[in-house]
């Protein structure tokens, strides 16, 4: 995905949240979304996404 991609992605969906984003924050708006697909396919690369075995959840005890 181009950084022009990536920016029409954020205005798209800015728009869908009723989100105004202030042209000074875009810079860094598509900075930050390009950070956190780098982590996302980092975790992908790890294949625990696909493992068929879920991790752990935690279920508080009630207090009594």
């Amino acid at each position: 995905m181009t950084r022009d991609d990536t920016s029409t992605l954020i205005d798209t969906a800015a728009a869908n949240l009723g989100l105004h984003i202030a042209p000074e924050w875009k810079d860094n708006v598509t900075m930050f979304f390009e950070v956190a697909r780098g982590m996302a396919r980092l975790v992908e690369e790890t294949g625990a996404a696909a493992a068929s075995e879920a991790a752990p959840v935690f279920t508080p005890r009630s207090v009594e």
